[in-house]
C-alpha cells in the first residue's frame, strides 16, 4: 500500500477500510441481484418469444392447410386433370372444360378473400387464371412461368411455398402451388397456383399481440426470406451465420447482431410447410426492465452507504476519540507536563488502556521527580569534585615548572652574568604572568606567545637550539583553546625526544578544523616510541588514571588529557602515535564552538 495512506490519521483510515468493505459487498450483492435479474428476464424473453413463434407457427400451419383444402376441389377435378391431358389441337375440349374449371376457381376465390388469384398450368401451354386474375385476352408467357415454377415445386406432389412476385400484378404475395398429374398417368402434368395477399399473412400475425419492437418473419427452405414487415427483405437470402445457426436444430434461441444492433431471436421450423418462423426483439429492449432495477439499486446502495458510513463514523470515534486524548496526553509529557485524561465508563479495551495510561501516568511523574532530585545531588557532587580535581591538576603543573627553571637560573647566576640571564627573567615573567590569568580558555594566539616564551627558557637550559614551525592559518588564532594545555606537549617532545636526539631536533605545530572539530598537532623528530610501549600509553589514555600513568610520557601530558575532557567532554582529548627512531605525533582534539563544563 502506498506510503501516503499509512500518514493519514487513523479515523480516515477506519473509515476507508469500512468503506471500501461496505462498497465491495453492495456492489457484490447488487452484481448477483442485478445477473439473477438479467438471467430471468431473458429466460421470461425467450419464453415469450417462443410463445408467440410457436402460436404463429401454429395459426401459419392451419392457415396453408385450410387453403390446402380449399384447393383440394381442384386438386381432385376429374375436368381438370383432363384439361392437362388436352392437346393444342382439342380447342372444344379445352374451352368446354375451362368454363367447368374457372367456375371452380372462381367459387374458391368468393369464399376465400385472402386469395388474389388462382391459376392452372399445363406443359401443353394451357392456361385458367380466376375472373380476379388476368383477362383472357392478355398475353401471358404460359411457357415461361411455367418452367420456373416447375423447378421451385417438388414432384411429389407436396405443396411450395414460394415468395415472388404476383401474376396478376407486381404486387409480393405468397404462391402456394403444387403439381397436378393427368388421367391417362402419374406423370404430373400441369402446376396448380394459389396467390395470397402478404397482409393477409400480416392480420394473420396481428393476432398473436406482438409488441412494438418485435419482429416477425419467415424463411423459406431455400434460406431466402418469404416473409418480413419490410418490404426490402423479401426475397432476400439470410445472412450465412443465422442461416447456419438456424439449421442446427429444429428450434432454437441464440443472440445476434441485426443492422448492427444485438437481437435475441427465437426460431421454429414447421414440419408441415418447410418454412422457419422467426421472431426477433431488441437485447437492450429486453433488458430495459433491469435498468430501472438497476438505477434503483444505486440509488438503494447509495442510502446503505450513507447509513453505514454513519455507524462507521460513531464506531471510528469511539476508538479514535480516546486515542487522541492519549496521544495529547503524551506530547504534555515530552513537553514535562505529567497530566492525566479523563477515564472511561466500560471494561473493553479501549477503556482498559486510558486506565493504564494515568497509572503509568503516576508512576512515572514519581518515578521522574525522585530520580530528578538524586540527579541533582550527584550532579552537585560531580561539579564539586571536578572543581577540587581541576585545581590539584593545575598546581601540580606550576610548581614543577617553576622549580626546574629557577634551578637553572641559579646556575647561570653563579657562573656568569649575562644577558641570557635578563631574556631568561623576561620570558619567565611573562610565562608567569600568563600562568596567573584567571581564565580557564584563551585563545590559541595566547597559547601560542606561551610556547614562545617556553622555549627561549628551553634553550638556555640545556644550551641547544630548538628549530619551531607553526603551520596554522591566520584565522585560527582567535579559536578557544584551555590554557596551558600546548606547553606540557612541548616540553614532553624536548625531554622525551630531541634530549635524545644527537642531530639537530624539530618541532612542529600544525593546526586545522574537521567537521567543526579543531586538531592541534604536536610533532617532533625525536627518538620516537617502540610499538609496545606505544600501546601501553594509549591503554593509559583510555583509562585516563594519572595514578597509573608514570614518567614515560610525563604527568604532565596525562594532566592535559585530562583536563581537556573536564572541561570539553570525554570525547576529546589527545591521541599519540609516531615511530620509534623517527618522532612521535601528540594530537589534541577539542571543539570549535566552546561550551565547556567547568571553570578555574
Amino acid at each position: 500500500m502506498s506510503e501516503w495512506f499509512y500518514h493519514l490519521s487513523l479515523k480516515t483510515r477506519i473509515l476507508i477500510y469500512f468503506a471500501f468493505v461496505i462498497i465491495l459487498a453492495i456492489a457484490f450483492a447488487s452484481f448477483l441481484i442485478y445477473m439473477q435479474a438479467t438471467a430471468q428476464i431473458k429466460k421470461q424473453a425467450e419464453m415469450y418469444l417462443e410463445h408467440i413463434v410457436e402460436n404463429t407457427s401454429f395459426q401459419t400451419d392451419r392457415y396453408i392447410r385450410d387453403l390446402e383444402l380449399a384447393t383440394l376441389s381442384l386438386l381432385t377435378d376429374r375436368k381438370a386433370k383432363e384439361f392437362l391431358d388436352l392437346g393444342e389441337t382439342q380447342a372444344f375440349e379445352r374451352y368446354s372444360h375451362y368454363n367447368d374449371i374457372l367456375k371452380e376457381m372462381n367459387k374458391i376465390h368468393l369464399q376465400n378473400y385472402d386469395i388474389q388469384l388462382v391459376y392452372l398450368l399445363g406443359e401443353n401451354n394451357q392456361l385458367i387464371l380466376s375472373d380476379r386474375g388476368l383477362s383472357n385476352d392478355r398475353a401471358f408467357p404460359t411457357e415461361e412461368v411455367y418452367k420456373k415454377l416447375l423447378l421451385s415445386t417438388p414432384e411429389s406432389g407436396r405443396i411450395s411455398l414460394i415468395a415472388n412476385k404476383s401474376l396478376y400484378n407486381n404486387e409480393y404475395v405468397i404462391s402456394v402451388t403444387r403439381r397436378l398429374r393427368g388421367v391417362n398417368s402419374f406423370v404430373p402434368k400441369g402446376i396448380l397456383g394459389v396467390e395470397i395477399n402478404a397482409s393477409a399473412m400480416e392480420q394473420l400475425w396481428n393476432i398473436t399481440q406482438l409488441n412494438k419492437d418485435t419482429t416477425v418473419y419467415i424463411v423459406g427452405e431455400d434460406g431466402r426470406i418469404v416473409y418480413h414487415p419490410n418490404e426490402n427483405w423479401l426475397g432476400k437470402r439470410l445472412d450465412e451465420s443465422l442461416g447456419s445457426k438456424m439449421a442446427e436444430q429444429e428450434n432454437g434461441t441464440f443472440n445476434e447482431m441485426w443492422e448492427d444492433e444485438d437481437m435475441m431471436f427465437y426460431y421454429n421450423r414447421s414440419a408441415e410447410t418447410g418454412w422457419t418462423l422467426v421472431a426477433m426483439t431488441p437485447v437492450k429492449s429486453v433488458l430495459e426492465p433491469v435498468s430501472g432495477i438497476k438505477h434503483n439499486a444505486i440509488i438503494a446502495s447509495f442510502a446503505v452507504l450513507l447509513v453505514a458510513m454513519g455507524i462507521s463514523t460513531g464506531l471510528a470515534r469511539s476508538v479514535v476519540v480516546p486515542l487522541q486524548k492519549v496521544q495529547m496526553g503524551m506530547k504534555k509529557i515530552e513537553t514535562g507536563e505529567w497530566e492525566k485524561i479523563k477515564s472511561l465508563k466500560g471494561s473493553d479495551e479501549i477503556s482498559c488502556m486510558v486506565n493504564s495510561y494515568n497509572i503509568m501516568v503516576s508512576k512515572l511523574s514519581q518515578l521522574v521527580e525522585e530520580l530528578y532530585e538524586s540527579e541533582l545531588h550527584n550532579q552537585e557532587i560531580k561539579i564539586e569534585k571536578q572543581k577540587t580535581e581541576l585545581q590539584a591538576l593545575q598546581s601540580q603543573i606550576n610548581p614543577h615548572f617553576l622549580h626546574n627553571t629557577l634551578e637553572t637560573m641559579n646556575a647561570y647566576a653563579v657562573l656568569n652574568e649575562s644577558e641570557e640571564i635578563s631574556e631568561m627573567a623576561e620570558a619567565l615573567s611573562n610565562m608567569f604572568r600568563y600562568s596567573i590569568r584567571n581564565f580557564e580558555v584563551v585563545t590559541l594566539k595566547d597559547e601560542l606567545n606561551h610556547i614562545r616564551n617556553f622555549l627561549i627558557v628551553q634553550q638556555h637550559r640545556f644550551q641547544k637550539k630548538i628549530n619551531i614551525s607553526f603551520e596554522i592559518e591566520e584565522q585560527l588564532f582567535n579559536e578557544d583553546i584551555a590554557k596551558l594545555t600546548l606547553q606540557p606537549l612541548v616540553e614532553n617532545a624536548i625531554h622525551h625526544g630531541l634530549r635524545k636526539n644527537r642531530y639537530q631536533g624539530n618541532i612542529s605545530i600544525r593546526a586545522g578544523v574537521t567537521n567543526n572539530v579543531m586538531e592541534i598537532k604536536v610533532i617532533d623528530n625525536g627518538a620516537g616510541i617502540s610499538v609496545e610501549r606505544m600501546k601501553e600509553i594509549k591503554e593509559k589514555l583510555s583509562a585516563a588514571s594519572i595514578d597509573e600513568f608514570n614518567q614515560t610520557m610525563g604527568i604532565g601530558v596525562m594532566n592535559v588529557h585530562r583536563r581537556i575532557q573536564l572541561i570539553f567532554g570525554q570525547e576529546y582529548g589527545l591521541e599519540i602515535s609516531g615511530e620509534e627512531g623517527v618522532g612521535t605525533t601528540v594530537t589534541m582534539t577539542i571543539p570549535r564552538t566552546i561550551h565547556y563544563k567547568g571553570s578555574a
